[in-house]
Parts: structure tokens; C-alpha cells; sequence
């Protein structure tokens, strides 16, 4: 198996990380539809430099996204992120790995929080999340209707 690095994305990367966005997400853990239909959209959400990716030998396996805050100053030491892995590579430790890399990150830019949402159906990412020291701070109960049924929207955090 090849070693896995994390590094902030190159212009090379961004096919890859497209095609990863367009396979992962789906109705039981995101509550909205793509937004980023082609990869010039994708591109202009998240330019060159803006993720954090896995690879693993000279394919990308993973990438963490930030989500926009408003541009306050209150907010500067919080990320919002959204995480992804290739259905190919997940259960690998990538995950835990750009969780790893995410956090020293945070410590370097001097950043206190890291918050994230996921659907209550999505037991996996609930429990990763855990696993990776994220505490619940919110339920949101029955905040959205998918596919025939209401589901809980968990707000988390991890302090740096």
C-alpha cells in the first residue's frame, strides 16, 4: 500500500477532488444538493491553495473543504469544514489522517475551533466524528425532510 500525504491542493488536484465531491455526497449525508455541477464551478468555490487533500502515491483520496463564515472578526479563530473521502479509499485511516493534519493546521494559524454539522442518519461519520474528539454541542431535531422522513441535524465542535 502506498504512503498517504496531506498538503493543500495544487491546480492538478482539482479533477480529482471534483470527481470525489460528485460520488460521496448524497441524500443520506448532506441535506442539499450538488452546488458545483461542473468543475468550473467547483474551481471557483475552492480555488488553488483552499483544501486540505490526502494522496496516496500520486492519486487524491481525500480532502477537507472550509465552509465560508461571515467575515467578522468574532470569527477568525473558527473553521467550519466538510470532509470527504473516495468511496474507494475510505476505512483506510485517510480520514483520521486529515483530521490529524487539520488539527496541526489549526494549532500553526492559531485557530481555537473547528466545527462541523451531519445528518443524524449518518451513524459512520457521527461516530468518526467522536472518535476524533468532536463533542455534539446542538441537535436540531427533525430539521430536514429526506427521503420520506425527518432527520436530526448534529452540530459539532472540536477546541483546538
Amino acid at each position: 500500500m502506498n504512503k498517504i500525504s496531506y498538503r493543500w491542493s495544487k491546480v492538478t488536484d482539482l479533477p480529482a477532488l471534483f470527481a470525489i465531491d460528485q460520488t460521496i455526497w448524497n441524500a443520506t449525508n448532506t441535506p442539499v444538493p450538488m452546488i458545483d455541477t461542473t468543475l468550473d464551478d467547483y474551481v471557483d468555490r475552492y480555488p488553488v491553495g483552499s483544501q486540505l487533500v490526502a494522496v496516496q502515491g500520486n492519486q487524491v483520496v481525500g480532502m477537507i473543504s472550509w465552509n465560508a463564515l461571515p467575515p467578522y472578526p468574532a470569527f477568525n479563530q473558527t473553521w467550519d469544514i466538510g470532509i470527504g473521502v473516495a468511496q474507494t479509499a475510505q476505512h483506510q485511516g485517510i480520514g483520521q489522517g486529515l483530521m490529524t493534519a487539520l488539527k496541526a493546521a489549526a494549532r500553526e494559524q492559531h485557530i481555537h475551533r473547528i466545527q462541523l454539522q451531519v445528518l443524524g442518519t449518518n451513524w459512520s461519520a457521527r461516530q468518526f466524528y467522536a472518535q476524533q474528539g468532536f463533542q455534539v454541542e446542538g441537535v436540531a431535531r427533525e430539521a430536514f425532510w429526506l427521503q420520506g422522513q425527518f432527520v436530526d441535524d448534529y452540530r459539532l465542535a472540536y477546541l483546538v
